[in-house]
């Protein structure tokens, strides 16, 4: 290729990164339902992790994925003693995050189903920054199978998702979840009132309910989310 003021046209390739997991998995109840959640931008899967246990129903899988890139907090001073967090891509080349978060959704769920989870009851729970990559993902999931649920927790949806249209055989069989906040100061009540119309156009049925809080999991949802594994999941 022909280099452009001496620097050469980029190529991409690709390379394998160490996925961190926080499994509880039942025994003796193969296969089982699981639930799989990704926390929000400089987040750990370990503070993640409690929240889904109390959401989950009795015999379910829990799996905490942690996000494979990290970068220093906000605010926290360069160095060894500086405050890492982990996400699910920055990149300004969306297709690199989307590609970054489907590898680390299939690996999980491959791990997940190795240890016998069931492909076929899996929902996908989102807070902050993966909730619009696992809306897109659920229009083809990487497993085969559709996800049973989607639950979004103060996050978006995929920015070219701007009128209502059909999803997918796939989104058709999923069922949706989504739970904002009045106070969310990256998420405004003004961004989010279209929700419901946009989620419902593409999935099998969708929930678009206002919580009390900021940018945070409100403790008021996690009976709701409960509710609604255990009808949908």
């Amino acid at each position: 290729m022909s280099a452009r003021d001496g620097v050469p046209v980029r190529e991409t390739t690709s390379m394998e990164v160490p996925l961190q997991l926080f499994p509880r998995l039942p025994e003796g109840s193969n296969p089982f339902p699981l639930l799989l959640g990704l926390h929000g931008y400089g987040m750990h899967a370990a503070t993640l992790f409690p929240l889904l246990a109390r959401m989950a129903p009795e015999g379910w899988g829990v799996v905490a994925v942690e996000g494979p890139q990290s970068a220093f907090l906000p605010g926290e001073a360069l160095g060894p003693a500086g405050s890492r967090g982990f996400h699910w891509g920055v990149s300004p080349r969306h297709e690199d995050n989307q590609t970054v978060h489907r590898a680390a959704v299939s690996a999980a769920l491959a791990w997940s189903v190795e240890r016998g989870a069931d492909p076929a009851r899996v929902s996908l729970l989102g807070f902050s920054q993966p909730c619009s990559f696992n809306y897109r993902l659920a229009l083809a999931p990487p497993h085969g199978h559709p996800f049973r649920t989607l639950v979004g927790l103060c996050g978006g949806l995929p920015g070219e998702w701007t009128e209502a249209a059909p999803g997918t055989a796939e989104s058709a069989a999923t069922h949706v979840l989504h739970v904002s906040t009045d106070a969310d100061e990256f998420y405004a009540l003004e961004r989010v009132a279209p929700f419901q119309v946009l989620l419902a156009s593409r999935f099998a049925s969708a929930r678009h309910e206002i919580h009390a809080g900021g940018h945070r999991v409100p403790s008021t949802a996690i009976p709701v989310v409960k509710a609604f594994l255990e009808e949908h999941g």
